[in-house]
């Protein structure tokens, strides 16, 4: 009987000690409002936490800020877009790819140019993608994400609708629109299978 025992719990510790496998992680549909004021939204991408108030934990979590409508975008160290220029939010294009080659903002950044009638702005009431990279906390590894965004600073509209990363380390790619759904609902359905295991 003892060695039962001590044959159960060793597996169970082997278990326990193997790590979870690598996942896309989903946000599912969030619809997150970004109020037209100087506040914004805080938005926590890992965790998914949002408020309207600046959080205490800022420079130590992947914050992102959009404010006025999401017309200026702040965010802290940890969490850095993919730019083109001296600061300016890149909206990718479908079927980019968001990783190593990619060029992101250092530290703790903002934008105020990514709006405008130019291939890789965001145009104002229209969905675009955002890309990204960040770390779950200081010194931690890298990790890449996108983001589907609306930005309108007419009062209504302006929406961070949902956002996907890998947490491998694995690069990410913007879907294409046709497949984009299916990419999200195959993501949701990976992580409900990873948080029942």
């Amino acid at each position: 009987m003892f060695r039962l025992i001590l044959v159960i719990t060793a597996a169970s510790l082997l278990l326990l000690a193997t790590p979870a496998p690598a996942a896309v992680i989903y946000s599912g549909l969030q619809n997150i409002t970004i109020p037209n004021d100087f506040e914004g939204v805080y938005l926590n991408t890992l965790t998914g936490a949002a408020t309207t108030s600046p959080p205490g934990n800022w420079n130590s979590a992947p914050m992102i800020n959009p404010f006025f409508g999401g017309s200026f975008i702040g965010t802290s160290d940890l969490l850095r877009p993919v730019i083109t220029g001296a600061d300016q939010i890149e909206n990718l294009a479908y079927s980019s790819i968001v990783g190593l080659g990619s060029s992101f903002a250092a530290g703790e950044s903002g934008s105020t140019t990514h709006i405008g009638s130019g291939a890789n702005q965001f145009q104002l009431g229209v969905e675009g993608w955002l890309g990204y990279a960040f770390e779950s906390g200081p010194g931690g590894s890298t990790i890449y994400g996108v983001m589907r965004v609306t930005f309108d600073n007419s009062g209504s509209g302006a929406t961070i609708h949902d956002w996907y990363f890998d947490d491998s380390g694995a690069p990410v790619a913007v879907p294409e629109p046709a497949r984009g759904f299916l990419l999200l609902l195959a993501s949701a359905g990976l992580v409900l299978r990873r948080s029942r295991s």
